[in-house]
């Protein structure tokens, strides 16, 4: 499927007087857009290259089914799809069906704390004691006297993850229906030693942004969702996004997972009879969402672009962390995204896994191309041969190929592209 669209703008007051100055302004931007970023494409052509990749890696990786998203440089929007939705019945994957977007959700959460630090509410390297410090509890959560911001955005304060705990997962699924307070789920790791000196080290976990999303709604005094549609989900019309906080999920394609084995010990093909087998509302801040593919390839074009927040803020956020040291580094984890840095350039995303689906978010700002893809099946399931990145890594020749070569070139700056707050 291939869809077609232009960039909405924001026009000044005294501009919206005059409709002719105003097309004017819009007809400049088209010229622009057009003109620069995808100018003699053939993008009939381009679409099916994309599909025929995609068919390959279906037949090569074993998945069941798989969805593509992709935002071009001018804004032509491509929602693709391949395999199966679900197996046994013979029912083909649509680009509309949804999934679960693991830790790719995170994107969104470090996304509503960069707002925060924009509007002076929130600094980066304030202590998390001085939001959560006075709580019964905050002793006895590792590093607690040493945590900052910053670290909890970049997985470098040494916090264990409570997720794949054993108790954890067995209290989960003795209460399928449990709605979890977020210091129930840090409960699991009170006590526990710190996997690293806080700042001298890297280790992902889902507990940071447990923890940040504790930070948010107490500054903001509102829950995280509600801010997450007030602040991005609705101003950028991201309408196939939303929270994954109920065990029915409105488009939740099949999923395969491995069937009761651990860690997850769930059934091997999810939601049974419409209802998820737990209550994925536990994720939370931690990924938290339920999306399509395009709807992703939206957020990451516009995330990565300066869309959401301050230039500045783009650069703070795009500030990498080694995955080993936790000390700056031309690749690694910055606040809430992944930095790599490739032969052709850097890419910019995040990945995430939930039992069940993998979701993979990747933008390249050499092409100014945002790239989602979503299968419907987990590294646990046995039904998945590679990765995700290497899957997206397999396009490059065609962004290369219909594009042209670029030099590696890193942050796309706000002056070198249209400003728009949302394009559909």
């Amino acid at each position: 499927m291939l869809m077609k669209r232009l960039p909405r703008m924001d026009f000044p007051t005294h501009w919206k007087k005059s409709a002719v100055a105003a097309w004017i302004l819009l007809l400049l931007v088209c010229r622009w857009d057009y003109g620069h970023a995808s100018s003699g494409v053939d993008q009939d052509r381009f679409t099916q290259n994309v599909q025929a990749r995609l068919d390959a890696l279906h037949e090569e990786g074993h998945f069941p089914g798989a969805t593509l998203g992709i935002v071009l440089p001018d804004g032509t929007e491509l929602a693709l799809a391949a395999g199966w939705a679900d197996i046994e019945e013979r029912i083909p994957m649509k680009p509309t069906d949804r999934m679960f977007t693991g830790s790719a959700g995170k994107t969104f959460v470090a996304a509503v704390a960069l707002q925060l630090v924009q509007e002076g509410k929130l600094r980066l390297d304030s202590k998390v004691s001085e939001f959560l410090g006075r709580e019964a509890w905050f002793s006895r959560l590792p590093n607690h006297e040493d945590l900052t911001v910053r670290m909890i955005m970049t997985h470098t304060g040494g916090l264990p993850r409570y997720v794949f705990k054993e108790a954890f997962i067995d209290r989960l699924l003795e209460v399928p229906d449990k709605v979890w307070e977020p210091v129930e789920l840090l409960e699991f790791v009170f006590d526990d030693p710190q996997v690293h000196p806080a700042g001298q080290g890297w280790s992902y976990s889902d507990t940071d942004y447990i923890v940040l999303g504790m930070i948010i709604e107490g500054i903001c005094r509102n829950d995280y969702y509600s801010e997450l549609e007030k602040r991005i989900l609705a101003p950028l019309s991201l309408r196939s996004t939303g929270p994954s906080n109920r065990r029915r999920l409105e488009g939740l394609v099949t999923g395969y997972t491995a069937d009761g084995a651990p860690p997850f010990k769930l059934p091997g093909k999810v939601p049974v009879k419409g209802v998820y087998p737990v209550n994925p509302q536990f994720e939370w801040c931690g990924g938290g969402l339920i999306t399509t593919s395009l709807d992703m390839a939206r957020w990451a074009k516009m995330l990565y672009e300066g869309e959401v927040f301050s230039d500045a803020m783009l650069k703070e956020m795009l500030r990498p962390m080694d995955f080993r040291t936790g000390e700056p580094a031309e690749q690694g984890y910055g606040l809430g995204v992944m930095v790599f840095k490739r032969p052709f350039g850097f890419i910019y995303g995040h990945g995430g896994v939930f039992p069940g689906y993998q979701t993979q978010m990747s933008y390249f700002p050499q092409w100014k191309i945002a790239v989602t893809m979503q299968v419907n099946a987990d590294s646990f399931s046995g039904k998945l041969k590679g990765d995700l990145n290497q899957f997206i890594g397999r396009l490059v020749p065609l962004f290369e190929e219909f594009f042209g070569r670029q030099q590696g070139s890193g942050l796309v700056m706000a002056g070198q592209r249209p400003r728009s707050v949302c394009s559909r």
